[in-house]
């Protein structure tokens, strides 16, 4: 694989986006359109743009490769809140080699976005129609479309050294001058300086809210987002602070705080889960500032695998036979559950109690995940009742009859804790008139291979209902596959932590707490003060409000916290995550196409490179040994 593949891929994907449908499979290929076509006014610009989009939009689609789930894979498990399905992803076997597809198509789909971006800005600079009444107008169309490319550009290295570490840096139009085989791996201070001078400009640019009111299309919001979180990682915690606050202070973006959208009225539900249900703006939602369109009408919509990755099939039991067309209306049915909330990210005080009141090694080896409160922090994550937790938002126990609306209404004949001790894979297989109406989700692992997800239990874990189907973007509900939500990717809640983060940073802790507890004030917990503010303290709210949305290997690389946390918070990861697995294999298609200067392999699968994240001032983890 090489760049200039890329860019060949590049061009055939705007074909879709810049004809008819029914005339493009009508077209001699000979016809096909090139960027010299394209780019000569501000409309092929969008189309080249609403390209990019398309690309973007495949993080949260579906893995085609061993691993299965969605494409953020890499940026979300083996961290504290998940862990994979699959034995030899949990152990790393599968995940060590090179030669795995998922490293390829990673790395190939965000060079795809940055050849792209790169294609977009060197063009501009060209003789372009702006489509402008006047030049002031020229101006702004031009320098918003090239603030957009560079953005989309930033959002893609930021993805390649947090999965690689030094990647190829390129900011130019590949042509037949500057296409090479001779690529080198450049340095994380390299590409960091390149992402600060784009999302710098961007954030020049673009309005907080765009004019046009598109919450598809980058905006201010996502550039001040992106920059505050790289000023960080880059241990410039004033700039931080300063391109967060014109943010999170503006009034452009608030919390929400009461029902909204098209299930407002909807008992099974909460104001918290409306905005996941609602993402646009005109449907009433504040809060959400960048989403990813996806509706089946839109070209170049995919399949999402998020669904597929995060939502539990529960309609392998037999208590379910008799309800399944219910259930595939409510949450979707047959999401297979790829990867799996950790404990520690789905409990609260009242099943960690619980679960440490069990040990019985020989049938449930609980010890091996029940903490041990070493450093003065609770081991549970959730207060109760908070709605971020309750089962409207996050399901922890199924009621077939949903009277009582995500409460267990009728105790089945086997208790949980029966359930837990004796870690019987017939307990639930049983018929309703047995059963009940109440099914318990329950962590157990299969003892005969310690450290493994039980076979006969392994559909049966607490998930976030975040990502359930939607039906108004569904086909067929017996068919996941054919699902194509909206996603509501960036919410100004994560923008008040990340500032609250530049606060604590800078020792302003006070003013840390205040941002902090809107959202805990929001999710009805209790409040914190000045003295409660940690890094660790912020990483756990991060945990409880972004579960199923953060790239979270993303966020504890980068507060050098990867290792410690997995280690102390992981079920399963935590028996084999090596320190080099900070670093993902660099992938070996690359280095044998970049045949005229031999690129190295990370430490750890065969070569030498590393790399440390930790900027000054957070725990430094080292470089990888």
């Amino acid at each position: 694989m090489n760049l200039k593949r890329l860019l060949i891929l590049f061009l055939v994907s705007l074909l879709p986006l810049s004809c008819d449908n029914d005339d493009f499979l009508e077209e001699d290929i000979k016809d096909a359109l090139s960027a010299d076509d394209l780019y000569v006014n501000y409309s092929g610009f969008v189309s080249g743009m609403n390209a990019i989009y398309s690309f973007m939009r495949e993080i949260k689609g579906s893995i085609d490769s061993e691993v299965q789930g969605s494409n953020d894979y890499l940026w979300v498990m083996h961290s504290d809140t998940y862990f994979p399905r699959r034995a030899t992803q949990v152990d790393f076997s599968l995940l060590e080699s090179p030669v795995l597809v998922i490293w390829d198509d990673a790395f190939e789909w965000l060079y795809q976005i940055i050849v792209s971006a790169n294609l977009i800005i060197s063009r501009a600079e060209g003789s372009v129609d702006w489509e402008g009444l006047t030049e002031e107008e020229n101006d702004a169309n031009k320098n918003l479309i090239v603030a957009e490319a560079r953005v989309a550009r930033a959002w893609a290295y930021r993805f390649l050294i947090y999965a690689f570490g030094p990647v190829p840096l390129n900011a130019q139009e590949i042509t037949g001058d500057t296409w090479t085989n001779a690529w080198s791996r450049n340095s994380i201070e390299e590409i960091k300086e390149l992402m600060r001078e784009d999302l710098e400009f961007a954030e020049d640019i673009l309005p907080l809210r765009r004019i046009d009111g598109d919450d598809t299309r980058i905006s201010g919001a996502v550039a001040r987002h992106y920059l505050g979180e790289l000023y960080l990682s880059l241990g410039e915690f004033e700039n931080a602070a300063n391109t967060l606050e014109a943010l999170c202070e503006s009034g452009e973006y608030q919390l929400i705080q009461n029902r909204f959208g098209r299930l407002a009225n909807d008992p099974d539900g909460n104001h918290f889960i409306d905005i996941f249900r609602n993402p646009y703006s005109s449907s009433g939602n504040t809060e959400t500032f960048f989403v990813f369109a996806n509706g089946v009408e839109l070209q170049g919509s995919q399949i999402i695998g998020i669904h597929d990755a995060y939502v539990n099939n529960f309609t392998d039991f037999l208590v379910m036979e008799n309800e399944q067309e219910f259930f595939y209306t409510m949450w979707g049915g047959f999401a297979r559950g790829r990867w799996f909330m950790t404990p520690w990210s789905a409990f609260n005080q009242e099943e960690y109690e619980r679960y440490a009141s069990l040990q019985n090694d020989a049938l449930n080896p609980i010890s091996d995940w029940i903490w041990e409160n070493t450093d003065g922090r609770t081991d549970y994550l959730y207060e109760k009742p908070v709605i971020i937790w309750q089962n409207v938002a996050n399901i922890m126990h199924f009621c077939l009859v949903f009277n009582g609306y995500g409460t267990v209404t009728f105790t089945p004949p086997t208790p949980l804790d029966q359930g837990i001790l004796n870690n019987d894979s017939d307990l639930l297989n049983v018929p309703v008139s047995e059963a009940g109406d109440t099914i318990y989700t329950y962590y157990t692992w299969d003892v005969s291979a310690l450290g493994f997800p039980s076979a006969n239990f392994g559909s049966t874990y607490p998930y976030s209902r975040k990502w359930e189907i939607d039906e108004t973007h569904t086909f067929d509900f017996n068919i996941r596959e054919n699902s194509y939500p909206d996603i509501s990717y960036l919410r100004i809640s994560e923008s008040y932590l990340l500032y609250a983060e530049a606060l604590m940073m800078l020792g302003r802790t006070g003013e840390a707490a205040q941002w902090i507890n809107l959202i805990r004030e929001r999710a009805g917990a209790s409040t914190i003060t000045a003295a409660e503010v940690t890094l660790d303290f912020i990483l756990d709210e991060r945990a409880r409000e972004l579960n199923a949305e953060e790239e979270r290997r993303i966020t504890l690389l980068r507060t050098g916290k990867l290792l410690e946390r997995t280690r102390q918070y992981n079920a399963l990861s935590k028996f084999y995550i090596q320190d080099y697995h900070k670093l993902w294999p660099f992938p070996a298609n690359a280095i044998i196409a970049n045949k005229d200067n031999p690129l190295d392999q990370n430490v750890g699968y065969g070569g030498s490179t590393t790399v440390d994240f930790t900027p000054p001032g957070y725990p430094d983890e080292g470089i990888n040994p």
